[in-house]
């Protein structure tokens, strides 16, 4: 984590003094993604989940970050083999997010970048304890520190890829693969 925090710093760093070239102040993405938990725990099973977000940037003029609002919410289940319980893991996070963009002015332009903030989580467990195998439902909601590094390339200044990683607690961590429209932005 440190080494994340100390590269993005260190990109920012080289590149303060770079004129980039001008954008437009703001910018909304609108995004999904694929997710997978980042930990199996004691589950037999991970199953693929999925993410919804939404992003809005201001961008620096003639600079290369920009720093933004991110909300989303994401879901994925795990299930046991062993008495068939499944288990699903949701959460809503807001985060605000800094990126440093490497080269604004190309059809590619790859950035890194790192979000921070809260969130919410709720982890449902459907158990068959019955003896009429009726299943019981129990949910336990929490809050949680979130942080979320991330690497992605935004393509012809109207479409984003980005890979993070996002930790809000153990249990509901993953790994994400995003893909969002960004609706204004782009250079001036």
């Amino acid at each position: 984590m440190s080494l994340l925090v100390f590269t993005l710093f260190s990109c920012g760093s080289a590149l303060a003094g770079c004129k980039a070239a001008p954008v437009r102040l703001l910018e909304l993405e609108l995004g999904a993604a694929m997710v997978t938990p980042s930990a199996k725990l004691d589950f037999d099973k991970n199953k693929v989940g999925y993410n919804v977000e939404a992003e809005l940037r201001c961008n620096f003029k003639s600079r290369p970050f920009d720093i933004g609002l991110r909300i989303d919410g994401d879901t994925f289940n795990r299930q046991l083999k062993v008495n068939k319980d499944l288990f699903k893991f949701r959460s809503l996070s807001a985060m605000v997010v800094f990126d440093v963009n490497i080269n604004r002015k190309g059809v590619f332009s790859p950035f890194i970048g790192v979000g921070v903030g809260g969130g919410l989580t709720s982890n449902e467990a459907m158990r068959f304890k019955d003896v009429v195998n009726q299943p019981i439902k129990e949910t336990v909601n929490s809050a949680a520190f979130t942080i979320m590094p991330r690497v992605g390339v935004e393509i012809f200044h109207r479409a984003r890829v980005s890979l993070y990683y996002k930790y809000i607690k153990n249990t509901n961590s993953h790994f994400g693969l995003s893909v969002g429209y960004v609706i204004g932005g782009g250079r001036k």
